[in-house]
């Protein structure tokens, strides 16, 4: 078991690698405690003050969120939920959810004007036409630029009469955001090409 865990070699590779994982481990502790989140101040803001995200009315547009993991998707759900004021406002689909009930979601998001938030991972991503809306976020970013162009054509498809916006969160000085540049550099370079 160990040595597919672990890239150590010796003993002490192995401790050095302990020691190292334990303050992972605290670091990790004092951030979750610290109650700060940056994306997530970032996407509230995103949704109370960006005039994209509200009809002539004033009131919230469709909005799709993807994000990688589950455990993210209910963190969001739980803080949307509050922010909107109404828990059913805001739906989920993510791997665990069969195809019936996701079809059932799906059709909540795209049919009833009370639903205006699906937040998903890529389960949501396979096949489904979520065009009824065309304001997306991706909260975290896939790392295959491929999948970012596969959730986007969730909602810009043909048929949309609306221009579709995005708007990926990303957090500076991380993997996350070195990947995002490299994204755009081969953008670039594809498009001199």
């Amino acid at each position: 078991v160990v040595d597919e865990a672990s890239a150590a070699r010796t003993i002490a590779e192995l401790e050095a690698e302990i020691r190292t994982l334990d303050d992972l481990v605290v670091q990790a502790a004092k951030v979750r405690s610290s109650g700060v989140d940056r994306k997530w101040d970032e996407l509230s803001k995103l949704l109370q003050d960006n005039p994209e995200m509200r009809d002539a009315n004033g009131t919230l547009r469709k909005l799709i969120i993807f994000t990688e993991h589950r455990a993210t998707l209910e963190y969001l759900v739980e803080k949307l939920q509050r922010l909107v004021g109404r828990p059913d406002a805001v739906v989920a689909i993510h791997g665990g959810i069969g195809r019936e009930e996701r079809r059932k979601i799906q059709e909540a998001f795209t049919q009833d004007r009370e639903v205006i938030i699906l937040v998903a991972t890529d389960a949501a991503g396979e096949g489904i036409n979520l065009q009824r809306a065309h304001l997306m976020v991706n909260y975290d970013l896939p790392w295959n630029p491929n999948r970012i162009e596969q959730r986007f054509g969730r909602i810009h498809r043909i048929g949309q009469t609306e221009v579709c916006h995005l708007w990926n969160l990303v957090a500076q000085d991380t993997r996350e955001g070195e990947v995002f540049q490299l994204l755009f550099k081969k953008l670039e370079e594809q498009r001199r090409a």
